[in-house]
């Protein structure tokens, strides 16, 4: 590993993202573009310390709980660090999910107070009546509510409760791809060291840039790309509270210019079918990163001749924050998910336990100081892939002699045909390029004799006769697959493949339809 990166005992993250910020002098450096508005960091940090000083004056106790539901507009991040900075730990969800969902998260979470979006109060609402958690009273709504919550009198004391750099501050929720999410508990460090190890060091964020996302700020990601860590270099980030449709991205980047764009895959092929004869100008991005799912070869080569900005393509998780393996500008590979990050280490161990030499498939063991501490109120899932500052996904991967990396599939998605491993990841890599495939999701099932072979959802891009696709697919695929990778079989479906709140394909709901 590099060098330790230390932090003082007596640490904030809110200090290190917002505060620093005033006191290197950019109080009147825009830091947020929304809906019109130039927010400056000295605005922010007024805001943060308004919200930090509400919190404690309505009663908030040290390391309590406040869930964050609301879409991406300033008053998240005026509640999200105001939170932290007041010494509560903070969780965020998405905006726009049913009453059951909010009524899980409510009985896990326990929140002392919550800040919830105008879109999903109703929603929310009907949940915390259901709920003994929380008190109507310490439900903060978006908006006008918002401001006139902040503009109420504080009588008494409301300084901020101490934080030190290993108290918790932040759960960042896990996928849920193998149940119910769980929340991954984050010191304050953990954000600042993978902040510098891999924002600022390895990827070279800088203080000119301007970042958009399509990836919303409840997601950790984007929590990442798109508010740690422009704000940790004094950047300027853009928000807005809308579908991240292709059209609404190139208008903002038509308007602001911005020179760094957060996407997932399925957003960057959203954006070449919008795109049309003549793609818009997005030259004022340096690189879009991309993460949260495999991205093609394929569809990497289409934005590259559509648009010839860098993709910086990596992998990370709820449990260590952010990326860990990752391209980087000028050191760009297609298909892989690049190099690993200074500061963390890692390597591939089979079934056993033994080690995997390069080009073989093994279960990743990454390790760096952004690794979770606990997933809360699981314990045997703590000890199964948190071990020690290690976390052991279950995810395979492979490396190759180049020291490049890449993406196998979960361990539960590898499909054991003829006695080998087999990738979904990259048997649908290879269906995709196939001009009839709008998208797929490869899939194991028990043949007549029992035996796993890999069979095919497919989306199909315009009209075709199932029966002659399929013929021509699994053709297509014999003559690029090894024999054992190549699909017994090929459903289509109309609809596009069903995804999960984070924008990766619900392969658990698609199994039912093999």
């Amino acid at each position: 590993m590099a060098e330790d990166r230390s932090f003082p005992e007596t640490f904030n993250l809110a200090d290190y993202y917002v505060f620093s910020n005033i006191a290197a002098g950019r109080g009147d450096k825009t830091a947020i573009l929304f809906e019109g508005q130039a927010i400056t960091y000295a605005q922010v940090a007024d805001k943060v310390s308004a919200v930090a000083r509400r919190l404690i004056a309505a009663g908030l106790l040290p390391e309590q709980r406040v869930l964050l539901c609301m879409q991406d507009r300033p008053e998240f991040v005026y509640a999200w660090f105001g939170a932290i900075k007041a010494g509560a730990v903070v969780t965020q969800v998405n905006p726009l999910l049913p009453p059951a969902d909010y009524g899980y998260y409510l009985g896990y979470v326990k929140p002392q107070f919550a800040f919830v979006d105008e879109a999903s109060i109703e929603a929310f609402e009907a949940a915390r009546a259901g709920s003994r958690f929380l008190p109507r009273t310490n439900m903060i709504i978006a908006g006008e509510a918002f401001d006139a919550w902040l503009a109420d009198p504080i009588e008494g004391p409301a300084d901020p409760w101490p934080t030190r750099a290993d108290d918790p501050a932040v759960w960042l929720f896990t996928s849920g791809s193998t149940g119910q999410s769980k929340g991954a508990v984050h010191c304050h460090f953990h954000f600042p060291f993978n902040t510098e190890a891999y924002a600022q060091d390895f990827i070279g964020i800088r203080e000119g840039d301007v970042t958009l996302s399509g990836a919303r700020l409840y997601f950790g990601y984007a929590t990442g790309t798109n508010l740690m860590f422009p704000f940790s270099v004094g950047a300027t980030t853009i928000l807005f509270r809308e579908a991240p449709s292709a059209e609404k991205l190139f208008a903002l980047i038509a308007r602001h210019r911005p020179t760094v764009l957060t996407a997932v895959p399925t957003l960057i092929n959203k954006m070449l079918d919008a795109g049309g004869e003549t793609p818009p100008d997005i030259s004022s991005l340096r690189f879009a990163w991309s993460a949260g799912e495999a991205l093609p070869r394929d569809l990497h080569a289409r934005w590259d001749a559509a648009f010839g900005v860098p993709i910086i393509d990596g992998i990370g998780s709820a449990e260590s924050f952010h990326i860990y393996i990752s391209n980087r500008p000028g050191d760009i590979r297609p298909g892989s998910l690049g190099r690993l990050v200074p500061g963390y280490e890692a390597h591939l161990l089979d079934d056993d336990g033994a080690p995997v030499p390069p080009g073989g498939v093994g279960t990743l063991h990454v390790r760096g100081d952004s690794a979770a501490l606990y997933y809360h109120a699981d314990y045997r899932k703590s000890v199964e892939h948190l071990r020690g500052g290690w976390i052991v996904s279950g995810d395979k991967f492979r490396q190759d002699e180049q020291g490049y990396w890449y993406f196998e599939g979960r361990g539960d998605d590898l499909i054991k045909s003829g006695g080998i491993y087999v990738s979904p990841v990259e048997v649908e890599a290879c269906l995709t390029e196939h001009p009839a495939v709008r998208e797929c999701c490869v899939l194991g099932k028990a043949d007549a004799n029992g035996l796993e072979k890999p069979v095919a959802l497919v989306v199909p891009a315009g009209d075709h006769d199932p029966a002659a696709l399929e013929v021509e697919l699994i053709a297509f695929a014999r003559a690029r697959l090894a024999r054992y990778k190549v699909p017994h079989a090929i459903a289509f479906r109309a609809a596009a493949l069903p995804r999960n709140d984070r924008d990766k394909i619900d392969r658990k709901r698609l199994r039912g339809e093999i």
